[in-house]
């Protein structure tokens, strides 16, 4: 039997969670964002699944992961490479049939040369990051409107803050470029900002981590779980009170305490932050972490699960019981952060 740490792909729970997102949006396009190998679960499996369900629309970062996608899928959909062309890459945009997302004054020098292909325009409404000054707007909108962009975007920057006005006020500035653009599809809203109502909408969503069961959704929206990590405990012993647990000997026992050790560490992407603070599951049952996450192993505590801790037993780390977003957050981290640092050592298996 495997001791390899585990991460089960729910490909189903995926399509629900695309299907989910969608009905918030009807007449919208919902797309799916699939960069970074789909956030660590596999862009290839997961882009198969969610264009069997019908979606049709996939966004990546990079014209290598469009390539991969292109191949996988075929020439049907519609792939959109977020960070844009290189001026040796634009070949090969227009072979693949792949849509470049334009969003500094390079890229557009680049493309306007560029054998003829389609692109998309992205605007900085406020989060200045990725995105064409809207400022200079008045003056380039005729050669802007010469590229015959396919969709015109921006992103939000506070979208997983529901009151915050940033989300109004970059709203209001998108409106103004979609005005510009009155004939051309639009796109703002992310994950969090397909749960800011109606009007965020547009023509396009591009959801991401909530397809993959990270997120805050309001209630009436469910998310399930896209992944089960877990991992195969290696030895189970008692831990005498006053005794010491890991490196650095962050923590005390306060008494005698059943303990068992599990094949699961940084090296795997469990965040080394959650040390003495995420909570594992043996059976449904809590587990906590006791001290810090090593590289390859993980101290926890199994008093309330004692009957179930056998050597070969695998304990959850994400999934239906250990959340993905509590899990995060008692790390201080981000869902993305863990889903896209599962390290390569943690076996795919897809359900």
């Amino acid at each position: 039997m495997k001791q390899l740490p585990r991460a089960t792909i729910h490909l189903t729970s995926i399509v629900s969670n695309w299907q989910a997102l969608d009905g918030l949006h009807p007449g919208a396009t919902t797309a799916a964002v699939v960069k970074a190998d789909a956030y660590g679960l596999g862009a290839v499996p997961v882009s198969r699944a969610l264009l069997r369900a019908g979606c049709s629309t996939f966004f990546v970062a990079y014209l290598e992961e469009a390539l991969a996608v292109r191949k996988a899928l075929g020439l049907g959909p519609r792939i959109f490479v977020l960070n844009g062309p290189a001026r040796a890459e634009m070949s090969a945009y227009v072979a693949a049939g792949i849509t470049a997302v334009l969003s500094s004054p390079d890229h557009l020098k680049a493309w306007a040369s560029a054998p003829k292909g389609t692109c998309a325009l992205h605007f900085d409404t406020g989060m200045n990051r990725l995105g064409l000054k809207t400022t200079t707007l008045a003056t380039t909108l005729a050669a802007l409107q010469r590229l015959h962009p396919v969709l015109v975007m921006s992103h939000l920057a506070c979208a997983d803050e529901t009151g915050n006005p940033m989300n109004s006020a970059q709203r209001k500035a998108f409106d103004d470029i979609t005005s510009a653009f009155a004939d051309t599809p639009a796109s703002l809203s992310n994950s969090a900002g397909c749960y800011l109502g109606k009007a965020f909408g547009y023509d396009l969503t591009r959801p991401g981590i909530a397809l993959y069961g990270g997120s805050r959704p309001p209630k009436g929206v469910r998310i399930k779980p896209a992944v089960t990590l877990d991992a195969a405990i290696l030895s189970v012993f008692e831990g005498k009170a006053g005794e010491t647990v890991g490196y650095g000997a962050t923590q005390t026992l306060q008494q005698d305490t059943p303990l068992a050790t599990v094949g699961i560490g940084y090296a795997d992407g469990l965040p080394r932050t959650g040390g003495n603070n995420l909570i594992a599951y043996l059976d449904g049952l809590q587990c906590p972490v006791v001290g810090r996450v090593s590289m390859d192993l993980v101290t926890i505590d199994v008093s309330g699960a004692q009957a179930k801790a056998k050597t070969g037993a695998r304990v959850e780390f994400i999934g239906e019981h250990a959340k993905l977003e509590d899990q995060a957050a008692r790390a201080g981290t981000l869902g993305y952060e863990i889903l896209t640092g599962l390290n390569n050592r943690v076996e795919r298996v897809y359900a």
